[in-house]
């Protein structure tokens, strides 16, 4: 009977190791989020705002939309980082972001995010289509988008293709990440500067938001 329940007794230790084992090996997720860098220098708005800016959904590839951190090698293929997760859906990320720079950078414009208000009056939306925003196999963080400026009545008034390209300093997802605050910034600027350069809409030809 001893040398029985002796037989018993070491697998069921030695499954206890491995078990012990695995759990001191794993690692706990980190937890990431784009940074609005254009903001952190922000003027103070306009008590009186000129127009309003809609940013609209942020159209992203499914393979940038996923929980985890995502970057690609020399060959093209999609890595994933099973230790680093987004802190919320990647799309809704850039949308916020760009909208914090854009208030930052635009403080006589009121910014919004879709889904609008139905009484919302927006003078200008933002329509947004990213290809990229990654790590690359060189360290830098790229992002290229397709962007346009819908006026009004829904018609474009500037379409442009724009590619943006960071060289942060920290190593892995930590550094993706940084670095793709850092390109979503810039993108911001230029559609930043592109709305400077458009007329202001009429608040009679305005259409409510949707």
């Amino acid at each position: 009977m001893r040398a029985r329940a002796l037989s018993l007794l070491v697998p069921a230790l030695g499954g206890l190791f491995l078990l012990g084992g695995c759990l001191k090996r794993s690692k706990l997720a980190e937890t990431y989020v784009l940074d609005p860098v254009a903001a952190r220098d922000a003027a103070s708005p306009s008590q009186a705002p000129e127009a309003v800016v809609g940013v609209l959904r942020v159209t992203v590839p499914g393979w940038i939309d996923r929980p985890q951190v995502t970057g690609r090698s020399s060959t093209g293929q999609v890595r994933t980082d099973e230790s680093a997760r987004w802190g919320e859906p990647i799309a809704r990320g850039v949308q916020r972001v760009v909208a914090e720079n854009l208030a930052a950078l635009l403080p006589t414009r009121r910014i919004v995010v879709a889904p609008f208000s139905p009484h919302e009056v927006v003078h200008h939306r933002v329509d947004i289509t990213l290809s990229e925003a990654a790590r690359q196999a060189d360290g830098s963080v790229l992002v290229d988008a397709r962007w346009a400026l819908l006026g009004p009545s829904g018609a474009t008034l500037v379409q442009r293709r724009s590619s943006h390209r960071a060289h942060p300093t920290a190593a892995g997802s930590a550094g993706a990440v940084t670095g793709a605050s850092e390109a979503i910034a810039e993108l911001s600027r230029e559609i930043a500067a592109a709305l400077r350069a458009l007329p202001l809409a009429s608040a009679e030809n305005a259409q409510p938001g949707h």
